[in-house]
């Protein structure tokens, strides 16, 4: 009898495993850098990060140096795209492309001062077309140096897997090494368009301004005078005791100084906590800016705490005598130079259109007695009157 033989199957060695990659949770810069479609990114090839050891197979601290290392050098890996920059370029040119619409929008709403804006986005555009290029020429060559640093410094790492201490000195020192090369290069790409985007900034929250400016007067419990032009407004406080006083709008105009109280109050509590609210509007005094004699900047500090402080003074034939007010987000010695400009003229410099004296001199033309019962017409003459209605004889008058 042949004698039976088991069948045994012949073992074959292992191949070398590549290093695995690290878990995609911890590499954002695919998602979280590119947070704008349409951007070109340049094409990087996969930085394949170094294999964490096993568990228990390294010392407890030397474990997690070797982790802290590994998430630092991560961390650098996204920054060296200098995704933050490119992102910077594209919301200037984002920014630079919707302005100039914007503007014409306020024009088109009645806004006709700060002349300077429409000639502002004009230089801007021309100083970032040259720019753009030699920032995004920078940036190609930071990132293809930066690249170079980060393959040394993952080889690095893969060395101080081992667990060795000089190894993992050398890979902090290299880690370190690119972190720095990272942010020099970060910062001297920002310094290259700074002025640029410092100025395209300023151009949006000056519109922002107008733009609330045009939403309060449109939402305002009075009414401008033929011709007289919006110039600027702020949420303000009108203090008539030491820090009591109701809250509004203070607005400016080529005309007038006005005050107009804007805000909300508790209409019901329990056990002292509001639970209904409602606004409370009301017109609380006006000024012709002739009449300003003084508008002073003053600071008041409390509990540590800056108040912008205007103090206004007011002619004798003014209805007040004077006015403090508390600015709320608005620089006072900017609002006390800009009603000096106003009150001396120097503000028909910024018009973009002359004052239609047209409407001026029909004002100024307007009858102050009813021509069919003689009796003396206090109706003030606003923007946008075509009739006056005699309240003691009920006559219709027509300007």
């Amino acid at each position: 009898m042949k004698e039976k033989r088991s069948k045994v199957k012949p073992t074959t060695s292992r191949t070398k495993r590549p290093l695995s990659k690290k878990p995609a949770a911890t590499s954002r810069s695919t998602t979280t850098g590119a947070r704008k479609k349409g951007t070109p990114r340049p094409s990087v090839k996969p930085r394949p990060a170094t294999t964490r050891p096993a568990a228990g197979s390294l010392a407890e601290e030397t474990q997690a140096k070797l982790n802290q290392l590994q998430d630092q050098l991560g961390r650098q890996q996204e920054s060296l795209l200098l995704t933050s920059v490119r992102d910077d370029l594209e919301d200037i040119a984002t920014g630079l492309t919707v302005l100039p619409t914007e503007i014409a929008g306020l024009r088109t709403r009645g806004y006709v001062f700060r002349s300077f804006l429409e000639n502002k986005i004009n230089v801007l555009t021309e100083q970032w077309g040259e720019t753009h290029q030699r920032v995004s020429r920078e940036v190609n060559t930071r990132v293809r140096g930066l690249e170079r640093e980060a393959d040394e410094a993952e080889e690095a790492m893969r060395q101080a897997m081992s667990g060795g201490s000089t190894q993992i000195a050398r890979a902090e020192s290299a880690i370190k090494t690119l972190e720095r090369k990272v942010s020099a290069a970060r910062s001297a790409a920002q310094a290259m368009y700074d002025t640029v985007q410092q100025n395209v900034r300023q151009t949006k929250a000056q519109i922002e301004q107008i733009r609330w400016l045009l939403d309060q007067i449109d939402e305002a419990s009075f009414q401008l005078h033929p011709a007289e032009d919006p110039v600027a407004a702020c949420k303000a406080q009108y203090l008539e005791r030491e820090d009591e006083g109701p809250e509004g709008v203070l607005y400016l105009t080529d005309e007038r100084l006005i005050f107009e109280r804007k805000e909300k109050v508790a209409t019901k509590k329990v056990l002292f906590i509001t639970t209904e609210k409602e606004t409370v509007q009301e017109f609380i005094f006006d000024v012709h800016i002739g009449q300003v004699e003084e508008a002073t900047a003053s600071d008041k500090r409390k509990f540590l705490k800056r108040k912008e402080m205007l103090e206004l003074l007011f002619a004798p034939e003014a209805d007040l005598s004077g006015a403090t007010l508390r600015l709320i987000d608005a620089q006072n010695e900017e609002w006390a130079q800009l009603i000096g400009r106003v009150k001396s003229g120097e503000i028909a410099k910024e018009r973009t259109q002359p004052k239609d004296e047209a409407v001026v001199e029909a004002a100024r033309a307007a009858p102050t007695k009813c021509p069919t019962c003689g009796a003396t017409l206090s109706v003030e003459i606003v923007r946008g009157m075509r009739e006056i209605n005699c309240e003691y004889c009920g006559s219709v008058i027509r300007l």
